[in-house]
């Protein structure tokens, strides 16, 4: 329960305009851009991706899938077809799903991994397993077979594959073997590209042959890893600061065994994942936003936000409850969330104050003429703060008639996610380039509402103050434009 009456002051949130550094480049997102003729129920997910500034985009939940084993979805349908040949290959839907992320004016992270749920079997023929993954990064970094116009330079192995028997069926050490193959695959074909894995779904578990058995197998191989990639979701805490907990957990970890330059890549994050976890849609764009904002004081150096679709699987045969928008294809908080977040979070960073850590956060961004000020007011819900018996969470997965319990660590609770109850806020922005002018003012929400532009003045000395109301689960985007 939050700490709120009549009594509780006005939240003061300074920026200032004069103290400029780097925003950390977090804003990739998960998720299938739109429709194709194999799949033409996928809503047109690219103008909302314009909208928020996705930089990047993993290609997991596609249908470009490497499957293991004979399958006619899969990127190489037949393991007895001719592995030099590019009829034996299946590129069109996933040509142009990588057509439409360069089109909207990111580029692709492409994972490889099997056709879960169907199928997580290893490899049965490493070699030639190596071979299909070098025919495949021949064409989307080359275009051997008609590949798309824009080189892709990311490659990530594996998804999960410690999410007990559901993402990888076999034994660590033929995840292993097929690492180093996908290694070897890529570095054939150009040695600069990035490689990185596994998806870690469960990277506080200590002594895990997915986690410290995984980096001793790449440091005794002297296999590259330019990235180590994890996920994380909230569904048993609700705290968006947990991100900063278990990155500087594993940062520690890459550090111990020498990976120093090895980057730290959320490539899955949301509040909640389990299928029984629920929110209104306000909840989570608010802990969307405000997560968005405490993620740039990380350790975290590339992060994909799950899922920026409509949450429609190719592969499941559900709706996941992490996609965003209406059941319908329309806007909600979320999608506005992601776009309010996605435009603050570019430019120049803004230093800024008064923010707690408790959900109210704030960011700020000046690009040319124009500043930017997020406001997120993120209460969680009572669930969250009562006292836990132990830092575990235990979860049931449905997957047809089968119910899979699965556990996972999570980071110690923490007494200040209770929120302070503020419902307003004084924007004190100070040292502005535009003193003694006018600027306009507009203030956009979640709920869709637009207030402005209005006229506002700068004072000589460069500031100006604006108010707003806050109630809880809300964010706002103020504007200041130069006139």
């Amino acid at each position: 329960m939050s700490r709120t009456d009549e009594s509780t002051p006005a939240r003061v949130l300074v920026i200032d305009a004069g103290e400029e550094s780097a925003f950390r480049p977090l804003n990739g997102v998960g998720g299938i851009p739109g429709p194709v003729a194999a799949y033409p129920q996928f809503p047109d997910m690219t103008p909302l991706w314009r909208e928020a500034g996705v930089t990047v985009v993993r290609s997991f939940d596609w249908v470009s899938r490497l499957d293991t084993r004979n399958n006619p979805t899969s990127l190489f349908p037949d393991w007895d077809a001719p592995v030099d040949d590019p009829a034996s290959y299946n590129f069109a839907a996933t040509d142009e799903w990588v057509e439409a992320v360069t089109a909207a004016g990111a580029e692709v992270m492409f994972t490889v991994a099997s056709s879960i749920p169907s199928n997580k079997l290893p490899a049965q023929d490493i070699d030639v397993y190596g071979r299909v993954v070098e025919h495949i990064v021949r064409h989307y970094s080359q275009g051997w077979a008609g590949g798309p116009s824009q080189p892709i330079r990311i490659y990530e192995f594996g998804d999960q594959p410690d999410f007990g028997p559901l993402h990888f069926g076999g034994r660590p050490e033929e995840f292993y073997a097929m690492y180093q193959a996908f290694c070897a695959a890529v570095r054939r074909v150009d040695p600069s590209l990035t490689v990185g894995g596994p998806a870690l779904a469960f990277p506080l578990e200590m002594d895990a042959p997915y986690r410290e058995g995984f980096l001793a197998f790449v440091r005794e191989n002297d296999l590259p890893l330019d990235f180590f990639s994890f996920l994380w979701f909230t569904d048993g805490s609700r705290d968006p600061l947990d991100y900063r907990y278990v990155s500087a957990e594993l940062r520690a970890l890459l550090d111990r065994h020498g990976f120093t330059d090895t980057d730290l890549t959320l490539c899955y994050w949301n509040y909640l994942a389990v299928p029984s976890s629920s929110a209104p849609a306000a909840e989570k764009g608010a802990f969307q936003a405000a997560t968005a904002i405490y993620l740039q004081d990380t350790v975290i150096d590339h992060a994909f936000f799950f899922r920026a679709d409509s949450g429609r699987d190719p592969h499941y045969g559900f709706v996941d409850p992490g996609g965003v928008g209406t059941a319908d294809d329309g806007p909600d908080e979320r999608s506005r969330a992601l776009a309010l977040a996605g435009r603050t979070l570019a430019g120049r960073r803004l230093a800024v104050t008064g923010g707690d850590e408790s959900g109210l956060a704030c960011a700020a961004g000046r690009d040319d003429d124009v500043v930017r000020v997020l406001v997120a007011n993120y209460v969680a819900p009572d669930v969250a703060l009562a006292e836990r018996a132990e830092d575990r969470f235990t979860f049931r997965i449905p997957i047809g008639a089968e119910r899979i319990e699965l556990g996972l660590t999570l980071p110690p609770q923490r007494p200040e996610l209770e929120s302070a109850g503020s419902t307003s806020a004084r924007i004190d922005v100070r040292n502005l380039p535009w003193a003694g002018r006018t600027v306009s003012v507009t203030r956009t929400s979640t709920t869709g509402n637009v207030d402005g532009p209005r006229d506002a003045q700068v004072s000589e000395a460069g500031d100006i103050q604006l108010d707003l109301d806050l109630a809880p689960q809300s964010v706002f985007l103020v504007e200041l434009q130069a006139r």
